[in-house]
């Protein structure tokens, strides 16, 4: 959200605020606070010293903050607003000064052009296809994926990852298959209601393989390495439990470049997002 639009927002909402007066009271407070623009639909906002309870929604059609017991002189009002198929923005905070009787605004601290936005941990399970699936019949790996965002309401993102993964070989030469791999690409979120959201990824990275075995088949194991390039396909299904976890589910498909060959593997992985 740009300065301007802050810079609205706050001044909207301090218009409404302005002719009020506030104390610590159980009568409960009506507050109307105007969208910061046409996209809004919904508002959320709670008060405590910290935003760390439950918020409380409102449609952004009918926009009135219902204040219950707030103490003008350690209560926080945080609010924050919702664009159709967005995030939920950062929270502007609201203070009453009891000697003007006017509310003081801080506005969101603005993000930075790119940043770490969440980090992954996850567990995955891939299957060869093909001609692929006569060296080996599953892989089983984890990943620590990080996230990066250029701007919180663009659904496009930026990711990196790091992987392990082995799995038993069929060959008589190769005793375990190995491999450590990285990964970049991108994804794009597409919300599909309050908590779930889609977002597509493509990325493209190295995968260096460890074999395990007597390759020169004199009876002595040795490990073997090897490089090869992959392309990463997955849909991952995003499920919020609240603002800093959600658990994702996603098909995955991989595409190892191989010097005389293509290599297909699919699969299914799992894990926790953590939000920053």
């Amino acid at each position: 959200m740009t300065i301007n639009v802050r810079m609205a927002v706050c001044t909207a909402l301090l218009v409404f605020f302005s002719s009020l007066s506030v104390f610590a009271s159980s009568s409960p407070v009506r507050i109307m606070i105007k969208p910061a623009s046409g996209q809004v639909v919904a508002i959320r906002y709670q008060t405590e010293t910290q935003a760390r309870g439950a918020w409380k929604e409102v449609d952004a059609a009918h926009p009135v903050l219902l204040l219950e017991a707030f103490d003008s002189e350690e209560d926080i009002l945080f609010v924050q607003q919702k664009e159709k198929n967005q995030d939920w923005s950062r929270s502007y905070e609201y203070r009453y000064d009891t000697k003007t009787n006017s509310w003081n605004a801080t506005l969101p601290d603005p993000k930075k052009p790119l940043f770490i936005d969440s980090m992954d941990i996850k567990p995955y399970a891939l299957f060869p296809t093909g001609s692929s699936s006569t060296l080996c019949s599953s892989v089983f790996g984890g990943a620590v994926k990080l996230n990066l965002s250029v701007d919180e309401h663009n659904p496009l993102y930026g990711y990196g990852e790091a992987a392990y993964s082995r799995g038993p070989s069929k060959s008589d030469w190769v005793d375990m298959m190995q491999a450590i791999n990285i990964s970049a690409g991108f994804g794009y979120k597409l919300r599909l209601g309050k908590n779930m959201e889609i977002a597509p990824e493509l990325g493209y990275g190295l995968v260096l393989h460890l074999l395990d075995g007597d390759h020169d088949q004199d009876g002595t194991d040795s490990l073997e390495a090897f490089v090869d390039q992959q392309v990463r396909l997955a849909l991952n299904f995003n499920y919020s439990l609240c603002d800093e976890h959600e658990f994702f589910i996603a098909p995955l498909g991989i595409l190892l470049f191989e010097k005389s060959r293509v290599a297909a593997l699919y699969g299914v992985q799992a894990g926790m997002r953590f939000n920053f």
